[in-house]
């Protein structure tokens, strides 16, 4: 694997992400390595697979990003929008909001192909499987952000185990979807949700 250069080699980060050349540089990379994940999943984006589609040297692409993983999440990323929380002054009504929302994108292409692609491809993959907990992790944060609102208002107790509350709230829905593969419909969220807080915070 080519080594990524230096922070010394790339120079500031900050300037060049603002930099004009920089940012068409990055999105006709990023564009190029949405192309390859659709058209031959992970296995087939390669960071030799998305020079040649792009135009670009490798050696431009690691000054972007420090390896193929951080490549395929900014291009995931840019395919897959995260859910959120709006600010509903409810704890319930957050999460009824978010859980709507990933449902949402969940099943709306390409995400709902990519999402299954790529847990499977993480199951075989180590530098997948660090990708996917990246993914993943980013799009937790407006769970754990509803809920800090609730503990900020008294309406929940601090100290939750973040891990649990993720667990307990979005695995229900996943499994509905990927395993059982019955309709997540909206009384479905909501009852989870309401489920979710009997067990947790009542």
């Amino acid at each position: 694997m080519t080594k990524a250069p230096s922070n010394k080699e790339s120079g500031d980060p900050h300037r060049a992400s603002s930099d004009p050349r920089a940012v068409r540089s990055r999105r006709v990379i990023i564009d190029a390595a949405v192309a390859l994940l659709a058209e031959h999943g992970f296995a087939g984006t390669t960071v030799e697979a998305i020079a040649a589609r792009s135009g670009a040297a490798k050696t431009t692409i690691y000054r972007h990003w420090p390896d193929k993983r951080a490549v395929l999440l900014a291009a995931i990323e840019a395919i897959v929008p995260s859910a959120t929380a709006p600010d509903s002054g409810s704890l319930r009504g957050d999460l009824v909001g978010f859980g709507h929302d990933l449902v949402r994108i969940i099943t709306t292409p390409p995400t709902a192909a990519l999402v299954p692609a790529l847990i499977d491809a993480a199951e075989r993959d180590p530098e997948i499987a660090r990708l996917l907990a990246d993914f993943t992790a980013q799009r937790r944060r407006p769970v754990h952000a509803a809920v800090q609102r609730a503990v900020e208002r008294g309406e929940a107790e601090d100290g939750r185990d973040a891990d649990l509350i993720d667990d307990l709230l979005l695995g229900p829905i996943f499994y509905r979807r990927l395993l059982s593969r019955r309709p997540v419909t909206e009384g479905y969220v909501e009852s989870v949700v309401d489920t979710f807080l009997r067990a947790l915070y009542r």
